[in-house]
C-alpha cells in the first residue's frame, strides 16, 4: 500500500514534473499513455497540411506520430514543465532541426499563440490539472481555426477514484456524466460528442471532440482577446 505522503508526491509530479522525480514520472507515463494517447490522435482525423497543437505534450511521445501524419504540416508541443519539455526535445530533436516541431513552456490558461492558428489541438490526460476548464477551453477555441477539431482524452474518474496519488488534490476527476457536462458547459451548442473507449485492464476512457463551428458564410465569429502573446520557444528559435 502506498504511503500517503508518497501518494502526494506522485500526484505533485504527474501535475506539474521536476527534477530526477520528473523524469521517473515522465517513463511510467510513457507506458500507461501509449494506447489512451493513439485513440485521441485517432479521433483528432489529422489531415496531411495540418497545424496541430500537442497540448501538454510531455515528454512528447505524440509529436513523432502527428508529424507522420501531417506530412508537411507543422506541429507545435506546449507544456509547462521544463522538465517535460527537455525531454520532448531530445526524443524529437531531428523533428525539431527540420522546423516540423516549434516546442514552448506555457500556461494552459494563456496560450501564446494567435488566434486560429491550429487545425488540430490534442489534449490527452492533461483535463485532470485543469483547475478552471472554462478559461483553458476558451483559449483552445480561440486558437482553434473554423471547421478545426480539439480532442480530449480523460480515464474514467470511476476507475482513477480507487488510485491513491489522485486523493492528493493534484486531479480533478470526470466520470462520463461530469465529462459531458464539462464539455457542454465550454463549448458551442451541439458541437462536442463524447465515447468511451477500452483502454486495458479493464479501464475504459473518455474522449471527447470538439469541432469548432463555421457560419452560414464561411466565417466564425467570436470574442477576440488580445493575441499579442509573449511567446517562450524551447532550445534554438531559429528551428521554430
Amino acid at each position: 500500500m502506498i504511503s500517503t505522503s508518497l501518494s502526494r508526491a506522485i500526484g505533485r509530479q504527474l501535475e506539474h514534473p521536476r527534477g530526477p522525480g520528473g523524469w521517473l514520472t515522465a517513463q511510467a507515463m510513457r507506458i500507461a499513455n501509449r494506447r489512451p494517447t493513439a485513440l485521441a490522435i485517432g479521433a483528432l482525423a489529422v489531415q496531411p497540411n495540418d497545424t496541430v497543437l500537442d497540448l501538454g505534450c510531455g515528454a512528447g511521445d505524440a509529436i513523432r506520430p502527428l508529424a507522420r501524419l501531417t506530412h508537411t504540416g507543422l506541429i507545435h508541443g506546449l507544456d509547462h514543465s521544463a522538465a517535460m519539455l527537455a525531454q520532448a526535445a531530445a526524443r524529437n530533436a531531428g523533428l525539431v532541426r527540420d522546423r516540423r516541431v516549434v516546442l514552448q513552456q506555457g500556461a494552459f490558461e494563456r496560450l501564446p499563440y494567435r488566434d486560429a492558428l491550429f487545425d488540430r489541438v490534442l489534449a490527452s490526460n492533461i483535463v485532470y490539472f485543469w483547475r478552471d476548464p472554462k478559461a483553458v477551453m476558451a483559449e483552445i477555441l480561440r486558437v482553434l481555426r473554423p471547421g478545426g477539431r480539439l480532442s480530449i482524452y480523460a480515464t474514467d474518474g470511476q476507475a482513477m477514484a480507487r488510485w491513491s496519488f489522485v486523493q492528493s488534490g493534484t486531479h480533478i476527476l470526470y466520470d462520463a456524466a461530469q465529462f459531458e457536462r464539462m464539455l457542454a458547459a465550454c463549448t458551442p451548442r451541439d458541437g462536442y460528442r463524447v465515447s468511451c473507449v477500452p483502454v486495458g485492464f479493464g479501464i475504459a476512457g473518455l474522449i471527447g471532440t470538439v469541432d469548432k463551428p463555421v457560419s452560414r458564410d464561411g466565417c466564425f465569429i467570436a470574442d477576440r482577446t488580445d493575441d499579442r502573446r509573449a511567446s517562450r520557444p524551447l532550445g534554438n528559435s531559429a528551428g521554430r
